[in-house]
């Protein structure tokens, strides 16, 4: 009976244990989050964005998004002051409304996806419509698309690619393992970058550009919760 009672005793200590580390753990991570977010509020002069995941494929879980954890984690080392990922289905209505709501609230607004030769590929005319400007044959890029698709009918489906909102500009970044002018530019209007779905195409886009994005010194701190 005493050793019952022994064992009962010390089980009550281990279990009084445990949710002593428990509420510790809790509490740590609730001051992990707020000092995160009093970061970007304290500094009035932070530079912030947004990033927005366009795809059917990813609402479906047809294909796990890695793009928005990478650019989460570049932006970060830049001094950005991520606010919000969303993801979308390729709509261009619905691209349209999330561009006009972000555009103005950050001072980057990236996308990724929805930018090709198919029918559903309509992130350029989303954007289009949410500035109110129409896409046009922007000359450099359909010689572009040309060269790289070996293109001569304008008429190809691929000549889409060369389809931009009026105001778009084209940035080129350069390959940080050569040093070299990368060959095709990102699209961006006014302060949205439209970078490609496929990861390995947008990676090579964005680390060729950073300097496009770093902030103005500001450093996060991360404190490891264990």
């Amino acid at each position: 009976m005493l050793q019952a009672v022994s064992r009962l005793s010390r089980a009550a200590v281990r279990v009084r244990r445990v949710a002593a580390q428990v509420q510790v753990t809790t509490v740590t991570m609730a001051q992990n989050h707020q000092s995160c977010g009093a970061s970007c509020q304290q500094n009035g002069g932070a530079v912030t964005a947004a990033i927005l995941i366009i795809g059917d494929e990813i609402l479906k879980g047809h294909t796990v998004d890695t793009n928005s954890a990478f650019l989460l984690r570049a932006l970060r080392k830049l001094g950005v002051c991520v606010q919000r990922v969303t993801v979308i289905p390729d709509q261009q209505e619905v691209i349209s409304k999330e561009v006009a709501l972000l555009a103005p609230q950050y001072t980057h607004l990236l996308t990724s996806g929805g930018i090709g030769p198919t029918h559903d590929d309509v992130t350029f005319e989303g954007v289009a419509m949410a500035f109110e400007e129409e896409l046009h044959a922007h000359p450099e890029l359909t010689r572009l698309v040309e060269e790289f698709f070996g293109v001569v009918d304008r008429e190809n489906a691929a000549m889409k690619l060369a389809m931009v909102p009026r105001s778009a500009k084209l940035n080129y970044g350069t390959d940080p393992q050569t040093g070299q002018p990368l060959r095709y530019p990102l699209v961006s209007v006014r302060n949205v970058y439209i970078f490609p779905g496929i990861p390995s195409l947008l990676e090579r886009a964005f680390n060729g550009l950073e300097h496009l994005f770093a902030g103005s010194g500001t450093t996060f701190h991360t404190r490891e919760v264990r």
